[in-house]
């Protein structure tokens, strides 16, 4: 496989639930195959249907999405735009592009480290300003080793309340969805804090109010009301699965601002887990 999970650390907020997995994408964009594994493997986990890994009509209906332009699953599949190269001159001269928006110098500027969806953007905007089609610009092994250095993605299982934290940071996010994934298919998990175990209202504890939210949404679904309108009476502490694509910027930053001790704590653990993992 070309799209690995390299490692995860578990329980990390100590319930057995929460956990960060640290995923390898460098080889995502060395071939038309390998960017519909990693597109599809982003997506197999947001709609929870692993039959959907490799699935080029996925991949296609994902290609077309939001007005005729690519889901944001097409930012997990780094491009790597050589200075040097000829062909990738046309896209990095250009006064204004997609690609240096969302892209991001590295090695000592020899690098525009992008995305996929960019080029996208870019091409459809631009099909004329260029002598080629630039989506068909892959890279080689040797590339995908720089990119492997500054590229990191990973997968986490975190409360929705801390997913909020998260995705104030402008990074490449892509999550479970409940507006298609019932609870019926695949159930709710919840945090319960520790300060929260023993609050009470009315004779009712934490967990018997979730479970009261939970009773009240499946009679939702069988009443035939959807997922997208059932999910409101959800609590903020469901489980929520959740992806991030970070360039080497954005990941420094979430570090500085998720390892500071004034952080809270749940936030802080998913940054411990993030910094641990990528030193193995």
């Amino acid at each position: 496989m070309s799209i690995t999970k390299i490692g995860t650390q578990e329980n990390v907020f100590g319930d057995n639930i929460a956990f960060v997995e640290k995923w390898d994408f460098s080889l995502a964009n060395t071939s038309e195959e390998n960017r519909i594994l990693a597109i599809t493997q982003v997506a197999s986990i947001c709609y929870q249907s692993p039959k959907a890994l490799g699935s080029e009509a996925l991949y296609n209906r994902l290609m077309a999405e939001s007005m005729g332009l690519p889901s944001s699953s097409f930012e997990f599949v780094p491009v790597l735009l050589d200075y040097h190269d000829p062909k990738h001159k046309e896209l990095l001269q250009k006064e204004y592009s997609n690609v240096k928006k969302f892209g991001e110098v590295v090695e000592d500027g020899n690098y525009l480290l992008t995305n996929y969806r960019a080029i996208v953007y870019d091409f459809e905007n631009e099909k004329d300003g260029y002598s080629f089609d630039i989506r068909q610009i892959y890279n080689t092994l040797e590339e995908a080793e720089i990119i492997r250095k500054h590229f990191h993605v990973f997968l986490y299982k975190v409360d929705l309340p801390t997913r909020s934290q998260m995705v104030r940071h402008r990074v490449n996010w892509q999550e479970l969805s409940r507006r298609y994934v019932s609870g019926k298919r695949v159930p709710f998990d919840f945090y319960i804090s520790e300060k929260m175990v023993p609050i009470t209202t009315n004779n009712f504890d934490t967990q018997k109010i979730i479970d009261l939210c939970v009773e009240h949404y499946m009679n939702a679904i069988e009443s035939g009301v959807k997922p997208q309108e059932a999910r409101r009476i959800i609590p903020q502490a469901a489980y929520t699965q959740i992806w991030g694509g970070f360039m080497p910027t954005q990941l420094a930053n979430y570090f500085k601002l998720r390892l500071d001790e004034h952080a809270q704590w749940e936030i802080r653990k998913t940054a411990e887990a993030m910094r641990d993992l990528i030193s193995q």
